[in-house]
């Protein structure tokens, strides 16, 4: 049987346990049909609730502000369960309403986290990168349950989530340390929740269409067992097939995802596990602009297909985390988390060897491709425990937590040369005249390992808070060496490196509303060896660090939440050092790249039916010590000085609702400032209905992304540019069984 059949079989099963648990729901209440409040009842029927509720008695951390775009509680690491007033860090934890609304199976994840004002977008369905707070990311630094590093570039599912927390800034303090490949997390934390059973049984099945013919089906199932319904698991599948809006895109998806949960009076277990096969045919935006060019060509339609015949990436993979949380006594908790990944990137056959094609300034590109695969795996454990303890008019709770975690990657081999298989023009498409090659081995990559250990002392004392913390790390990291095509390694490079840095915060309440802050955080890797091209070869390079300092105020009042805040980030980079009497240069970590900026960000209810979200920011990042200084004070590649979100929702009764959003980029230099990438406005807009089919309440919803068919370049680094997408249209079927 193969993959995908085996995952219909799964999701076929999950079907059936939820029409079966309804059945036996029914037979449990003496055979008359199962009772169920009408979530969309009329008007007079509808009991004003206060402007802040609680979704749930098992979720009373998470209390959500009107509009239901965001929850005021934190779900991060040691932050856990405090309120945004009581953190110093610009923070943002959307709802699943938010991921629904502005998310979408052909649509990068970027699209909802454009929704706060740290973020840049930069990415496509086959690249999920982007940029926070200038500082270019993606899916493989989020935290899945506290748990780091389960999720990949390209594979990172949204719908077994039901929040997404932000928390701005380095911040290697307040969380368990993962391996990091690709990027690091110097521009902030990217933390999600997964869906757990609530109070009230919940079986869902929504029907997505978009794109040219892009269709998902996707099944949602949870509900409580047990005398105190002290048991719970959710079910979550998708089935994903069709073309999105970039011509000639095809995506094929399947997915099963299983969340339990057991609570009792002194403890607390979550188990998340799942597989996913994610299949994605063409579709290439991105391209590597040529050294010769001196201004971008002209833009093309962002609907245009660059993809050769044989062009895909495909992956699959489990993954899986664990949580405990046990209540001692009333001064002690414990907690475990663990987690591990299986991911195969079995098939990348992309051009320029997994990138983009070398652009030229009048719009043509030579067509090259080499295949490879880049299997991996991971596993992390975490044990820790929380105190809580007065002295004096004090109150502490001190965490203590030790951590390692594992990254084994394979890289592929026998994948001949990069090879020239046609010619191509932005304006004129592909004219392909080789076939895309195939074929290719993996072998063994590298293998690293990182522990760490953190202390925080979240001290509170009257109208302050206070933060300080300690934390370590240290990583060991193996590259393996082969002869040739071999596929046993003939030596292993072993780099063993660490480093130390303090988390420190400062909260003052004037009043109930509104709090002024000021942090110190930080964020730092592994460190490097020096290659052959230096003087010092050989040496081990301690971790790059990015520092960063804070200072801001947040006021919630009359349903309106608003944060302003400035930073300052330092973040270390490589240079050259040359020096009299050497024939090369030094390689030393005393570059530097600075990062400054002020943010504003609202978040809840405006007026009566009106809902307001949304921010506006300004950054300078100038790169400051540069090998010789050529490029001090040139801005950092990538990064726009102004970048504006705002979005509004009208809910002129309970049945209809209407949004509206608005996303500024301004300019952005391309190779040192030798080029700019001109600014560019996009708008989206989308309504939802609330309705009844017989018995069932359901929700209809259309979204459209990018409504005046904007065409732009998004700059994604150094030399680097993607193609826009277009217009894209999603209609969504939600029905509440």
């Amino acid at each position: 049987m193969t993959n995908k059949k085996l995952l219909s079989a799964l999701i076929m099963m999950a079907l059936t346990t939820s029409v079966l648990g309804s059945v036996y729901a029914a037979d449990e209440s003496n055979g008359d049909a199962v009772k169920r409040d009408k979530p969309y009842a009329a008007a007079e029927e509808i009991e004003k609730l206060p402007d802040i509720v609680v979704i749930g008695d098992r979720n009373k951390e998470r209390e959500v502000l009107p509009g239901d775009f965001v929850y005021t509680k934190s779900q991060t690491g040691f932050l856990s369960g405090k309120d945004t007033l009581d953190i110093p860090f610009t923070q943002t934890n959307f709802t699943e309403k938010s991921m629904e609304m502005f998310t979408g199976p052909d649509k990068p994840m970027d699209s909802l986290l454009a929704n706060s004002p740290s973020i840049r977008q930069s990415g496509s369905i086959l690249h999920g990168d982007f940029f926070f707070r200038g500082f270019r990311t993606n899916g493989t630094n989020f935290y899945v349950n506290n748990v780091p590093g389960v999720f990949t570039q390209f594979n990172t599912p949204l719908y077994p989530i039901e929040s997404l927390e932000m928390i701005s800034g380095p911040n290697v303090g307040i969380y368990g340390t993962g391996v990091q490949y690709e990027t690091t997390n110097p521009g902030g934390i990217i933390s999600v929740k997964t869906k757990v059973a609530p109070d009230n049984r919940v079986f869902d099945f929504t029907q997505t269409i978009s794109g040219r013919g892009l269709f998902g089906e996707y099944l949602d199932y949870g509900e409580r067992f047990g005398k105190n319904k002290e048991w719970g698991i959710r079910i979550t599948t998708e089935n994903l097939n069709g073309r999105s809006s970039v011509k000639g895109t095809k995506i094929n998806g399947q997915g099963i995802f299983a969340n339990i949960d057991h609570q009792s009076e002194k403890s607390k277990d979550n188990l998340f596990i799942g597989y996913r096969n994610l299949d994605i045919q063409d579709g290439l935006r991105w391209f590597i602009l040529d050294s010769s060019v001196t201004k971008l060509p002209g833009v093309p339609k962002g609907s245009n297909d660059y993809s050769f015949d044989g062009m895909v990436k495909s992956t699959h993979g489990w993954l899986m985390t664990y949580n405990h949380e046990q209540k001692f006594n009333e001064h002690w908790d414990g907690f475990a988390n663990f987690g591990m990944q299986r991911n195969d990137l079995d098939r990348n056959v992309m051009a320029n060897g997994g990138s983009g094609y070398v652009l030229k300034e009048d719009g043509t590109f030579p067509v090259t491709a080499r295949p490879g695969g880049t299997p991996q795996e991971y596993y992390y454990w975490q044990l820790g425990t929380t105190a809580h303890y007065n002295t004096g008019d004090i109150n502490h709770d001190i965490t203590l937590s030790y951590n390692q975690a594992w990254r084994n990657r394979k890289t592929a081999y026998n994948n001949g040369s990069l090879a020239t298989i046609g010619s191509g023009s932005l304006y004129d498409g592909i004219n392909q005249i080789l076939p895309a090659p195939t074929k290719f081995d993996t072998r063994w990559s590298n293998k690293t390992r990182v522990e760490s250990f953190s202390i925080i002392d979240y001290m509170t004392y009257e109208k302050w808070n206070v933060i300080f913390g300690f934390h370590k790390h240290e990583a060991t990291s193996k590259s393996y060496k082969y002869s040739g095509n071999a596929s046993n390694w003939s030596s292993i490079d072993t780099i063993k490196t660490d480093a130390t840095s303090p988390t420190y915060g400062f909260i003052y309440h004037p009043n109930d509303n509104s709090s002024i802050y000021a942090s110190h955080t930080e964020n730092f890797d592994a460190g490097s060896g020096v290659n052959t091209t230096f003087e010092n070869y050989g040496d081990v390079l301690p971790p790059l660090k990015t520092k960063q300092n804070e200072i801001g105020f947040k006021y919630l009042k009359d349903d309106l939440l608003w944060t302003l805040a400035y930073y300052d980030i330092k973040q270390d980079n490589l240079i050259s050092v040359y020096k009299t009497g050497y024939s090369k240069p030094f390689q030393s970590k005393d570059g530097q790249a600075r990062h400054k900026g002020l943010e504003l960000a609202v978040n809840g209810k405006l007026a009566d039916k009106w809902n307001l979200f949304g921010g506006i920011s300004r950054m300078s990042a100038k790169q400051e010590k540069t090998t010789n200084g050529t490029l001090d004070g040139v801005r950092v590649n990538g990064t726009s000085e102004w970048t504006a979100v705002f979005g509004a929702e009208y809910n002129p009764n309970e049945f209809w609702s209407f949004v509206g959003r608005g996303i500024y980029t301004g300019r952005s230099p391309v190779m040192n400032e030798k080029i700019w990438a001109g600014g560019y406005t996009i708008f989206d807009v989308g309504a939802t209905y609330k309705t009844h089919f017989g018995e069932v309440p359901a929700e209809l919803s259309l979204m459209v992304n990018n409504v005046f068919n904007k065409d732009y370049w998004q700059v994604s680094r150094g030399n680097q540019v993607y193609l826009s997408l277009p217009r894209t249209l999603t209609f969504t079927a939600k029905l509440h069984f």
